[in-house]
C-alpha cells in the first residue's frame, strides 16, 4: 500500500503531505480545486510521465510504499527491495526529471514497471494492469493453481524439460561437422596442457632457479670466498670467535656468563651458516645439465601461459572449461540424432496437458464469470458481460497451451472486445471494479485509484457503489475521487481539496477532515435540498 505521499511545487500544489489509510480513502472538492492534479501527481511518481504544464522549479514528489512478497518476486529483476519497503522520489524542473527508487537513480521505463505493480489508476485513458493482455494469463494460471495444483505442477515440470531440450537444440551448430571440429580442438588443448602438467606457482619457482643457475660462477665465487672467511683461511672467523670464547671463559665468573653464552651461540651460528653455504655450493656441482632442463621446462610453461593464460591460474581454469565444454559436446554428439524426436514428444505431452487444463479451467472461469456478472448487475450494468476467451497457441508457453483473454461488452448487440479497447470513463471503472472485487487476492496490485466511477449515476446507484468500494477496501487499499456524498459516507479517511490565497497567489490545498468537518462536507455535497442550510 501507499502509506504517504509528499508533493512540492507541482501545479498549484505548493507543499502537500498525505498519510493514506490502508482502507478506503475518499477525496472530495469543488470542480477545479485540484482533484485531477492530485491524480496526475500519483500517476507521475508511478510512471515518470510528468506533465510539462505542471512542472515548477525545484519540484518533487515522493512516496513511502510497502509491497507483498508476491510483488517483490515480480520486481526482483528491476530493484533490490529490503523489508518489502519502497521509497520513490521524483525531482523535476521545467526541463528535466530525475527518478530515484530506494536511493538509486532509475530510468523512466523501470519506474513505470515498478509503478504498474503498485497502483492501478482507473481514470480517463488510464492504463491498468488488467488491461494488459499478458497479465490475463497470469491471473488465469494463478486461479488454476488454486483449484487443481497437481496438474499445474506437472505442466510446469514438463515445460521446464521442454525448454531445456530446446536450449540444447539451440546449442547444436547448424552444421554437425562443426561439433567434431570443436571436439578435436578441445582434445588437442586438453592433451597439450596435461602433457606438460604444470604445478601451482611452478613458473615463479622455475624463474628463480633459472636465474640462480644462469649465474652459477658468480655464486660459486661468492660462496667459496664466504666459506674461506668463515673457516677455510688460515685466519678465519671461526678461529677468531674461538679465541673470544676462550678469553671470556676466563672472566665468566666475574659477571660475564651471559656474554660467554652469547659468544658460544655466535660460534654455533657460524658453524650452521658454513654448513648451509657448503651444502649450496655442493648442490651447484651435482647436476650440470639442470640449467638446460629448467630452461626447457620454463619455455613449455611460458608457452602454455601465452596460449591459455596470461597467468598459470588462467591455464588451470581453461583446462577445467575445456573439459566441461568437451563433455557437453560429447553429450550433444550423442543426442544430435535424438533431440528433435525428444522435443516433439515433450511438445505433444504439453499439448495434452494443456487440453486437460483448458477443460478444467473453463469450468472454474465460468464460475468466476457468473460472480463478475452478479457484481455488474449490482452496479446497474445488467447488459454488461464478461468472458474468458481461450485461443490455442502454436507453441506451449509458461502459462499453458492457450492464450487467455478477458473480453467484455456493455450491451447485448455489441461484440466482445478486449478490455483495452473499451471506452474509458466511469463505465470501464465499474467493469474493472467488478472484476477486481471478484478476483480478490489473486489480483496482485494492492492499491487502486478510482476517478469517475460514480460518473453519471444516480444517488441510489452511488450508494451501491459506495458499499462495493467499502467492501473491496477490506482486500485492497482504495483512493477514490468522488463528487457523490453517498460514496464519501463510507470513507475511512476523508480528504478535501480546495484553493486558498496566500501572498496574492492561489494554491491548492489538501486537508484531512475530522468527523465534524467531514459531516459538514458531506452535507454540502448533498446540498440544501436534502439537509437544508448548514448553520
Amino acid at each position: 500500500m501507499i502509506h504517504s505521499l509528499a508533493v512540492k511545487n507541482f501545479g498549484l500544489f505548493k507543499e502537500v503531505n498525505i498519510d493514506f489509510s490502508e482502507g478506503l480513502n475518499v477525496i472530495t472538492g469543488e470542480s477545479g480545486a485540484g482533484k485531477s492534479m492530485l491524480i496526475k501527481a500519483l500517476i507521475s511518481i508511478l510512471s515518470g510521465n510528468i506533465p510539462k504544464n505542471l512542472r515548477n522549479e525545484n519540484g518533487a514528489i515522493s512516496a513511502y510504499i510497502t509491497i507483498s512478497d508476491e510483488i517483490k518476486k515480480e520486481l526482483k529483476d528491476y530493484l533490490y527491495i529490503e523489508n518489502n519497503e519502497i521509497i520513490i522520489n521524483v525531482n523535476f524542473n521545467e526541463k528535466r526529471s530525475v527518478f530515484r527508487v530506494n536511493g538509486e537513480i532509475v530510468p523512466k521505463n523501470v519506474l513505470a514497471k515498478i509503478g504498474s505493480y503498485i497502483m492501478e489508476v482507473h481514470t480517463q485513458d488510464s492504463q491498468v494492469l488488467l488491461r494488459n493482455p499478458k497479465y490475463h494469463n497470469t491471473i488465469a494460471f494463478n486461479i488454476f493453481k488454486e483449484n487443481f495444483e497437481d496438474l499445474i505442477i506437472e505442466y510446469n515440470k514438463k515445460y521446464l524439460e521442454y525448454l531445456n531440450l530446446k536450449e540444447k537444440l539451440n546449442n547444436i551448430p547448424s552444421d554437425p561437422s562443426e561439433i567434431y571440429r570443436k571436439i578435436d580442438i578441445l582434445n588437442f588443448q586438453i592433451e597439450e596442457i596435461e602433457r606438460i602438467s604444470p604445478k601451482e606457482n611452478e613458473d615463479e619457482e622455475l624463474k628463480m632457479e633459472y636465474k640462480k643457475l644462469s649465474n652459477v660462477e658468480e655464486i660459486k665465487n661468492k660462496l667459496e670466498k664466504s666459506l674461506a672467511i668463515l673457516k677455510d683461511n688460515d685466519e678465519n672467523v671461526d678461529v677468531l670467535i674461538g679465541e673470544i670464547i676462550e678469553d671470556i671463559s676466563h672472566i665468566s665468573d666475574y659477571g660475564f656468563e651471559k656474554e660467554l653464552d652469547f659468544a658460544v651461540s655466535i660460534q654455533d651460528m657460524i658453524n650452521e651458516l658454513y654448513s648451509n653455504l657448503e651444502s649450496k655450493l655442493y648442490d651447484l656441482d651435482l647436476d650440470p645439465e639442470r640449467l638446460n632442463e629448467v630452461s626447457n621446462r620454463l619455455n613449455d610453461i611460458m608457452n602454455l601461459k601465452r596460449k591459455y593464460g596470461p597467468t598459470l591460474e588462467d591455464v588451470f581454469d581453461n583446462l577445467d572449461n575445456f573439459k566441461s565444454e568437451l563433455n557437453e559436446l560429447n553429450d550433444l554428439e550423442k543426442i544430435i540424432n535424438e533431440i528433435n524426436p525428444l522435443i516433439e514428444k515433450k511438445r505433444n505431452e504439453l499439448f495434452k496437458l494443456g487440453e486437460k487444463i483448458k477443460q478444467k479451467g473453463e469450468k472454474v472461469l465460468k464460475e468466476l464469470e457468473i460472480k463478475i456478472k452478479n457484481e455488474l448487475n449490482s452496479l446497474n450494468m445488467e447488459n454488461a458481460e464478461i468472458v474468458f476467451s481461450f485461443d490455442k497457441l502454436k507453441e506451449p508457453s509458461k502459462f499453458g497451451t492457450y492464450s487467455i483473454r478477458i473480453l467484455a461488452k456493455t450491451n447485448p448487440q455489441s461484440n466482445y472486445l478486449p478490455l483495452e479497447k473499451i471506452a474509458s470513463g466511469g463505465e470501464l471503472s465499474r467493469i474493472i471494479l467488478a472484476i477486481e472485487k471478484s478476483l480478490g487476492e489473486i489480483h496482485l496490485v494492492e492499491t487502486m485509484l478510482f476517478d469517475e466511477i460514480d460518473s453519471g449515476v444516480g444517488q441510489r446507484l452511488a450508494d451501491v457503489i459506495g458499499k462495493k468500494l467499502k467492501d473491496f477496501s477490506n482486500l485492497k487499499q482504495l483512493i477514490v475521487i468522488t463528487h457523490m456524498p453517498q460514496v464519501a459516507n463510507y470513507a475511512d479517511k476523508h480528504y478535501k481539496i480546495f484553493k486558498e490565497e496566500k501572498d496574492n497567489e492561489i494554491y491548492s490545498v489538501i486537508k484531512e477532515l475530522n468527523e465534524e468537518e467531514r459531516l459538514i462536507e458531506i452535507k454540502e455535497m448533498y446540498g440544501e435540498i436534502v439537509f437544508g442550510e448548514v448553520e
